[in-house]
């Protein structure tokens, strides 16, 4: 279980970014973290995952503090896929899934590590990507590559797996974004967890398990999608007029933003299924 304790974060100016946050996760739970531009999310996640090690609180992974853990200790528990990774050296793709089992080495890569590798690169669908390099390809490539890294790292580790992930979907065309997350909640139902900063509100509703909605370094929602996904709290968070209604084809909430007055008050008297604020 993730048990996020006071989390907080503010720059050397004083200025700041996460207002004490608390929250917990269970095992198997996929959790989207949404809301406009500055409102935190990335430095949540970078909190999470202890590379702002001037956070206050605490951040318990299975009972374990991360802070208390070394570097390679915490990489084989979680991993973690930024929003771009730039390489400064030309390396094949294969090379750079591989760069996910670093924390896995003894002292050199094993038969494990390899199968692990391959695994990945099947798993993410790049395999007619392996031998270019990863510095020419596209924008979706490279994110494609850097999530097979990460489900690389956490490849049939002995405990359950964190997965942390910023905007993973960026520069992915849509049939990547969904196989994307078929792939994801796959990993997340094997017992592991998984949190991701994802602006398409909408896709998130279909594949999530709890939604959590931040507002200038605060959280002020944590749910499940339904009752995370309300007017009242989206109005709050993105200041723009919004509808939620029943998706009309699966068991989740729509939202749609820019509804003026007229359109709302015309579908508020629809006999369509709506949630309630």
């Amino acid at each position: 279980m993730l048990d996020v304790q006071n989390i907080s974060f503010a720059t050397p100016g004083g200025k700041t970014l996460l207002h004490p946050t608390s929250f917990k996760a269970e095992l198997g739970e996929l959790i989207a973290i949404i809301g406009p531009n500055g409102a935190g999310k990335s430095t949540l996640l970078k909190s999470l995952s202890n590379q702002l090690h001037d956070a206050s609180g605490d951040v318990f992974w299975n009972e374990a503090n991360l802070k208390n853990l070394s570097p390679q200790e915490q990489a084989l528990k979680r991993a973690v896929v930024a929003q771009q990774v730039y390489m400064t050296m030309e390396f094949p793709v294969r090379e750079v899934v591989l760069m996910g089992r670093y924390p896995h080495f003894q002292k050199q890569p094993s038969k494990h590590d390899f199968e692990a590798v391959d695994w990945a690169i099947r798993h993410t669908e790049v395999e007619h990507l392996t031998d270019r390099s990863y510095n020419s390809l596209s924008g979706g490539e490279q994110q494609r590559v850097q999530i097979a890294r990460a489900f690389a790292q956490l490849h049939e580790i002995d405990s359950p797996g964190l997965l942390l992930l910023d905007e993973p979907l960026n520069n992915l065309d849509i049939k990547h974004q969904h196989r994307f997350l078929d792939r994801v909640s796959e990993f997340t139902n094997q017992g592991n967890t998984t949190l991701l900063v994802i602006h398409d509100i909408n896709l998130a509703a279909l594949y999530v398990d709890k939604v959590a909605i931040l507002k200038d370094g605060e959280l002020i929602a944590f749910d499940s999608p339904d009752k995370a996904l309300t007017e009242k709290n989206l109005l709050t968070a993105y200041d723009f007029p919004v509808r939620v209604e029943h998706h009309p084809y699966h068991d989740a909430p729509a939202v749609y933003f820019g509804c003026p007055a007229t359109a709302h008050e015309k579908i508020n008297n629809s006999t369509s299924k709506q949630y309630q604020l």
